[in-house]
């Protein structure tokens, strides 16, 4: 199955907390981990990281925290995902540590290459903007219901009678 890591969920969690304030605020890890009752020390260290990948700015200090650097729709998916995570890689082949031993006889790097690349492209085409939006009209009667989006439907279409 494939899912975002724990840091990819807190990081869009946290920049969306963030942009639902007023502009500059800087709101600090320990109340953005509150609000999500999750860890406030991994927390942290994804926010230091999207420090670092230029999303947020941070302060250090009693009157500090972090604030969006841009607006919402100018931030993708992409760009969080690949700052905390790091490169995309839905196989472990993409990985730059050490070739696959079962590359000279695997067939499925070109299909997964595919697949990858058409991920990539959505996860850049969607942004912080769209993550926060409460209406899922905009993806179709396919995802009408917001409460369940996986691939289901997709599964269904494709299945023998």
């Amino acid at each position: 199955m494939f899912t975002f890591t724990k840091k990819a969920d807190y990081a869009l969690l946290a920049l969306s907390f963030l942009a639902s304030k007023p502009e500059g605020e800087r709101i600090g890890p320990a109340r953005i981990a509150a609000y999500y009752e999750i860890p406030v020390e991994m927390l942290a260290k994804v926010m230091q990281t999207l420090a670092k990948a230029g999303l947020v700015d941070g302060m250090a200090g009693p009157t500090g925290g972090y604030r969006l650097i841009r607006e919402p729709i100018n931030i993708s998916v992409r760009a969080v995902v690949e700052a905390v995570d790091g490169p995309l890689a839905i196989a472990q082949c993409w990985e730059t540590s050490g070739g696959c031993p079962q590359a000279s006889k695997c067939h499925l790097r070109g299909p997964l290459a595919r697949i990858q690349s058409e991920l990539a492209r959505l996860l850049a085409e969607t942004s912080l903007a769209d993550v926060m939006r409460t209406d899922y009209n905009h993806l179709g009667d396919r995802y009408a219901d917001s409460t369940m989006l996986s691939l289901a439907p997709v599964a269904a279409t494709n299945s023998k009678p």
